[in-house]
């Protein structure tokens, strides 16, 4: 291990991460934050900016703190610099994100598509054809620093898909024909939907107010992402967040779920849809239910209400485990919350201990390319982490590059 590299980079990946939290700053700043002197910051600064993460600029009609002298140097992230492109295998849809070196999306397309179970040769060309469109679209594809794409699903650190129910996939090597797909031999990367989710969510806001959180992902499928102290929980073998998985009942409203019973037969799209059915409502789909709930139908009504019972219940048990400090719901089905917060939040008082307080519950606003844009963000936040092949072993690696 080189010490002084190692220091570099972790003084380096500190520099990027302040850049990102609070944009366009000084290097004197940059030097006050970290607690570093100023000499050091200069330096560091001058090294990125030759190697392109950074711009620099004078500030206009000033010194540092208004003496005579130098005057003071704006510096702050290059968004053209990088490039990071996430995908999501959707219900109904697929959607591709680029987003830029400050985290923000400035390309995106969504796509419609009629999901065949175990179609997937048919999805992975929609989803090649979606991601080649994206890159033609940008400046230079010189730059992109990785493609990460999410499944509803169980995925291995192998990239494999070892089972997405309402995919009808079981033990796909997703990511080597993605790879196949595109001819991509760059850093390419394979998540759960709800991890990505989560991370789209904690990694856009303040990390502060959500350090300990839980991400509750409702669409066809029931996931979670738990962030506990500001890191996303991967469990034993990363498959931690399976919530929808979790036993409530006996039978639920959706036979057809994986698990009968589950959280996620219970408060799925599909078993709200049956519900809804079984209660003499007509709806081709989770659209044309939430239409007739905000038109206050009688038999609308009463499928939320019954949802919004063992939505409680379901939130309640992962309260009584993880203690968030917030919940963040977020995929197709949270609108219902919107139509049935106090039912929900009654339910949840219901099955747990007399408590002080509940976690705050929110409503995510990132849309149907939440997933997406996580996916990215995923691998943006590799650029602002520390790399352990750097700081522990020999490498000659730059700061730049997010790891394999």
């Amino acid at each position: 291990m080189s010490m002084p590299r190692a220091v570099r980079h972790i003084n380096e990946v500190r520099v990027l991460d302040s850049l990102y939290r609070h944009g366009t700053t000084t290097r004197a700043d940059l030097a006050r934050e970290l607690r570093l002197m100023r000499s050091t910051v200069s330096n560091l600064v001058a090294g990125m900016v030759e190697q392109g993460l950074i711009l620099e600029s004078e500030v206009a009609g000033s010194t540092p703190g208004g003496r005579s002298g130098r005057p003071g140097q704006h510096v702050q992230l290059n968004p053209a610099h990088s490039v990071f492109i996430g995908a999501d295998i959707g219900i109904g849809h697929m959607s591709v994100v680029a987003l830029d070196l400050l985290g923000r999306p400035f390309r995106s397309r969504s796509v419609a598509v009629r999901s065949r179970p175990g179609a997937v040769d048919e999805s992975i060309a929609t989803l090649g054809t979606a991601v080649r469109a994206m890159i033609r679209q940008l400046p230079d594809a010189k730059v992109i620093r990785g493609i990460c794409v999410t499944v509803p699903g169980l995925v291995d650190r192998d990239g494999v898909v070892l089972r997405a129910p309402v995919l009808g996939w079981n033990t796909v090597p997703v990511r080597a024909l993605i790879a196949a797909k595109l001819k991509w031999s760059g850093v390419l990367a394979l998540e759960n939907d709800a991890n990505a989710f989560a991370a789209a969510e904690l990694y856009g806001r303040l990390p502060a107010a959500y350090a300990d959180a839980l991400f509750v992902y409702l669409d066809a499928g029931i996931g979670g992402g738990m962030v506990s102290q500001g890191r996303l929980l991967r469990g034993h073998s990363g498959y931690a967040g399976e919530i929808g998985h979790i036993h409530l009942g006996e039978h639920g409203f959706n036979p057809l779920a994986p698990v009968p019973g589950s959280f996620e037969s219970y408060v799925g799209r599909d078993a709200v849809l049956a519900r809804y059915k079984h209660h003499g409502g007509r709806a081709e789909g989770l659209e044309d239910f939430i239409a007739a709930l905000a038109a206050q139908t009688p038999v609308a009504r009463k499928t939320a209400s019954e949802w919004a019972w063992w939505m409680g219940r379901g939130i309640a048990s992962l309260v009584s485990v993880l203690d968030p400090g917030r919940i963040v719901l977020g995929g197709a089905v949270a609108a219902l919350y919107t139509h049935a917060e106090q039912e929900v939040v009654d339910s949840i008082r219901k099955h747990l201990v007399p408590a002080p307080a509940l976690p705050r519950i929110e409503v995510s606003r990132l849309g149907s390319e939440a997933c997406a844009i996580g996916a990215a963000m995923i691998l943006h936040q590799r650029l602002l982490s520390f790399d352990d092949r750097i700081v522990y072993g020999e490498t000659n690696e730059a700061v730049g590059l997010p790891p394999d």
